[in-house]
């Protein structure tokens, strides 16, 4: 009898959902893993899309010029795990705000932006991408930052819509102010958009 009340005690112990609240401009979403296969057929079948990884990057801020700069984000994630590498962008302080600024090799109509984070996600606040012919900055994403509850490295999935331009560029802000979490390190960051017409 007391071993089938633990059973029941323990299996009530999972049973547990967490909430987010729903971000202005899209909701975060867990994408495949690296294992699964991200094409086009998978997710944009019904167009010319275009996935591409980071070619330039800046910050506000680095944790140093050489290890955890801002060019870390640049290209496919390569960190090895869940962890303070130097192979991802930090910035200089841990409890700071800053954003890193990550470009792409081909303008295209942002169709989503993968965020790979691979320490103390979730504390992105905001993602934005540029119209270049005007010089401004439109939000795709924006909301408070989340202690996440499962490990990472965690892909962040930004769904974009009603963006009638084409970008090349993805400004991301981290507030690391408030949850007293430390840094969030990003790794990689992916732009899949449509071509378009010429």
């Amino acid at each position: 009898m007391l071993l089938l009340l633990m059973i029941v005690l323990l299996s009530g112990c999972n049973s547990g959902t967490s909430t987010e609240s729903l971000p202005v401009g899209g909701t975060p979403t867990k994408t495949l893993t690296a294992s699964q296969d991200r094409t086009v057929e998978n997710n944009f079948p019904e167009r010319d899309v275009l996935y591409q990884w980071g070619v330039e990057a800046e910050a506000s801020s680095e944790f140093s010029n050489t290890e955890w700069n801002a060019e870390q984000a640049v290209g496919e994630p390569d960190s090895p795990g869940c962890g303070d590498y130097q192979f991802s962008w930090a910035s200089a302080a841990s409890d700071s705000i800053d954003t890193l600024i990550v470009r792409y090799p081909e303008s295209v109509y942002p169709l989503e932006i993968i965020i790979h984070e691979s320490f103390n996600p979730d504390q992105i606040v905001k993602v934005e991408v540029l119209n270049a012919d005007r010089g401004i900055y439109y939000t795709v994403l924006q909301k408070n930052p989340l202690q996440v509850d499962r490990p990472c490295p965690f892909e962040l999935s930004v769904p974009v819509s009603g963006i009638n331009f084409r970008t090349n560029t993805v400004r991301i802000t981290v507030d690391q102010s408030q949850l007293g979490l430390g840094w969030n390190e990003i790794d990689a960051v992916q732009l899949i958009g449509a071509r378009g017409d010429e």
